[in-house]
């Protein structure tokens, strides 16, 4: 029997080819989980069962006609409330857009899924814009971690790694600007890839992200799951004219050919971070799989640039990009400030007060960030490092000033690849003493996400996946 709260995504669309299991069969049975498990995580803010079961039929008729149902064959999804999706509002996580009209059309990201056949059920939360690394909002709560329900599932795609990581559905959408994949992905126990910048388009959008550091993603639990995501959504698209082009060859069926033999940096701090016990040992242990497999594993102790000045270099990046999110709503934020979350109204108002000179200041570190990248990369294949610090910290969010004091700001290792571009996942590694996910963050060279699914694979088969034991016992 097949667990269809666990089963992965390559196998429940397998199953569906084989009419082993019908798109309306799998339809009731995640929306059932939803309405059992959800009370508990507040992942799920937007549903829409009779649409979902509508479609489901409908799609189960046309694959009893012998229609191909395409990649995705009848797999629910749910779609991070920061993209638009047909038929649903797009609350963007914020109080200030709660009461926003049903989308008249999908996201080109979503688009693509739709047209692979998956099946959009609802929204996820996530923090205002995804401005946070814990998911809460006065639109709609607290998100909470199936692992335990007082800590966070990070953020800011919180709410689709809560409903991956307790087989609400095998996968969602996702995106990442800070670490917004990889965080949530890390503190869940699943997969988060952040891919190349450009590798997924981005739009339709009001005006460009100019800094051009934010990736979509998709949030699943296993490595091919996240190479099926991938091959759907990758590809150029003209409406953005920073994406790039189709890969030649699946990601999925990659992950059948052995890797050569690769040189792997081990990156401990950074120079800025100060990680916990159970990450080290999970970081270690890591090193040895890769090892065994025959790759050339060394540590390294290569700092960020301007590591010396932490956290100033972190304080400038955030000012900077809450001057970009400001741009994004601006005339709603100048009519209408106090529908915005109090504290998400500061951070915006900050974004006003920023100077040229800090402007130069960051695209010179931007610039620092990208030679410091391509040295690293003339002597490794891949980076492997920490992706957070610690374990989950409180849903309410972690304390900042205690982060920056004893270097555990949640975005130590994953920002950076952000403003390079890099592309970077994040893998699970075990569990700590406090029964929480471990995870490490592998980082590949511009464009080679085929190396970096393909060393996240043999980072899953030793480990194995992790499934919350409160949900993993659920009916």
């Amino acid at each position: 029997m097949t667990d269809l709260s666990f089963a992965s995504a390559t196998e429940l669309t397998d199953l569906i080819r084989r009419r082993k299991l019908s798109p309306e069969e799998l339809m009731r049975h995640t929306l059932d989980r939803i309405r059992t498990a959800d009370a508990t995580l507040n992942s799920v803010v937007a549903l829409d069962p009779e649409r979902a079961l509508a479609e489901s039929a409908a799609l189960t008729s046309r694959i009893s006609r012998g229609e191909d149902p395409g990649p995705l064959a009848g797999l629910p999804i749910l779609i991070k409330d920061l993209e638009d999706a047909e038929g649903f509002p797009t609350s963007r996580g914020t109080s200030a857009y709660h009461n926003s009209p049903p989308a008249t059309g999908d996201s080109l990201h979503v688009a693509r899924l739709r047209a692979a056949g998956a099946l959009v059920i609802g929204k996820t939360n996530l923090p205002p814009l995804g401005a946070a690394v814990h998911t809460a909002n006065d639109a709609h709560g607290i998100t909470r971690n199936p692992w335990n329900p007082e800590r966070t599932p990070g953020g800011s795609s919180g709410g689709a790694a809560a409903a991956v990581a307790a087989g609400l559905v095998a996968l969602a959408t996702a995106g990442d600007g800070g670490g917004s994949t990889r965080i949530p992905a890390a503190l869940c126990g699943v997969v988060g890839l952040k891919p190349s910048r450009g590798r997924i388009p981005q739009g339709p959008s009001r005006m460009p992200c100019w800094p051009q550091h934010a990736c979509l993603s998709g949030m699943a639990r296993t490595v091919s799951d996240t190479a099926l995501h991938l091959d759907v959504a990758a590809g150029h698209h003209p409406a953005d004219p920073y994406s790039l082009p189709a890969p030649a060859t699946s990601y999925l069926d990659g992950l059948g050919t052995p890797l050569p033999a690769l040189r792997v940096a081990v990156l401990h701090t950074l120079g800025v971070a100060a990680p916990r016990t159970e990450m080290l040992r999970a970081l270690e242990r890591t090193a040895d799989i890769l090892r065994a497999q025959g790759h050339d594993v060394r540590d390294d102790d290569a700092a960020l640039p301007g590591a010396a000045d932490f956290p100033a270099p972190f304080q400038l990046r955030q000012k900077v990009l809450a001057h970009n999110r400001l741009l994004g709503v601006l005339d709603d934020f100048t009519t209408r400030r106090a529908d915005f979350e109090p504290w998400f109204a500061d951070l915006l108002d900050g974004g006003r007060n920023i100077a040229p000179a800090e402007f130069a200041a960051y695209w010179a570190h931007r610039s620092l960030l990208d030679r410091w990248t391509a040295e690293l990369f003339d002597r490794f294949d891949l980076l492997l490092m920490p992706t957070v610090p610690t374990t989950a910290w409180l849903a309410e969010g972690p304390d900042v000033t205690t982060a920056v004091r004893e270097r555990t700001l949640p975005i130590s290792y994953t920002s950076v690849f952000n403003d390079t571009g890099h592309p970077a996942i994040s893998v699970p590694a075990g569990l700590g003493p406090d029964g929480l996910p471990c995870a490490v963050q592998l980082v590949a060279r511009h464009h080679r996400e085929d190396l970096l699914l393909g060393a996240a694979q043999v980072v899953e088969t030793a480990e194995g996946t992790l499934h919350p034991p409160a949900f993993a016992t659920l009916a």
